[in-house]
C-alpha cells in the first residue's frame, strides 16, 4: 500500500509570526530556518499520529485485496471520498461506483459492498486506487490546539538544538500527542 499526495495543504498548520512571537524573534534573520522547521515539526506530529492537519487530497493504492473487504485508509480525518478506480492488467482504470461501497467517515475506511469490483491481483499492474480528502479542514481555525502547540514546543527544540543529531519529540509534544497516537499491537 502506498500514499502520495494529489494536492498538498494550502497552508502550514503554524504561521511564520506565530513561530517567531513563541520563539521570541524580533528580526527576519532566521525566517528561513524557522519556516523549515515547521513544515519539519508539522511531518513529525502528522507521522505520529496518522493525522493530515490542513486538508489535501490523497491517493491511496492498494496491490492486494484488504480483509473482509475492509480498506483502512492511513490518514484521518477524513473528509470525504473523491473516487475509486479499479486498475486492470492493461492498465486500464475503471471508475468504482459510489453504490458499491459505504464509507465510513467517522473511522476513516471503505467497505466494499458486493458489487464493488474486485481485481484478481495476479498482474503487478492491477490495483484499486482511492482518491480521497483528509485533514481537520482547510484553514487552522479547525486544527485542535493540542496539535498547534506541539508544532511549536518542536520548533522550539528544533531551533534551540539545530546542528546538533538524534532525539525524540519533546516531552510535552509527545504528552500532548498521546491522545491521537493510535497503538499498534
Amino acid at each position: 500500500m502506498s500514499v502520495q499526495v494529489l494536492v498538498p495543504a494550502a497552508m502550514e498548520p503554524v504561521s511564520l509570526a506565530e513561530a517567531k512571537v513563541f520563539l521570541q524573534l524580533d528580526s527576519s534573520h532566521d525566517d528561513a530556518l524557522v519556516t523549515d522547521l515547521i513544515r519539519a515539526a508539522t511531518e513529525a506530529v502528522e507521522q505520529t499520529t496518522g493525522r493530515a492537519l490542513i486538508a489535501r487530497t490523497l491517493r491511496q493504492t492498494l496491490k492486494v485485496w484488504p480483509n473482509k473487504g475492509i480498506i483502512e485508509l492511513v490518514t484521518r480525518p477524513l473528509i470525504s471520498i473523491a473516487q475509486i478506480q479499479s486498475i486492470d492488467a492493461m492498465g486500464d482504470a475503471t471508475l468504482v461506483d459510489p453504490g458499491d461501497y459505504y464509507v465510513d467517515v467517522n473511522r476513516a475506511r471503505v467497505i466494499a459492498l458486493p458489487a464493488f469490483p474486485r481485481p484478481a491481483f495476479m498482474h503487478p499492474a492491477e490495483e484499486i486506487q482511492i482518491d480521497f480528502v483528509a485533514g481537520y479542514g482547510v484553514d487552522t481555525s479547525f486544527i485542535p490546539a493540542s496539535f498547534r502547540m506541539s508544532i511549536l514546543l518542536i520548533v522550539r527544540d528544533l531551533y534551540e538544538h539545530r546542528g546538533e543529531t538524534g532525539g525524540a519529540l519533546p516531552l510535552r509534544a509527545q504528552a500532548m500527542l498521546a491522545p491521537f497516537t493510535d497503538v499498534r499491537l
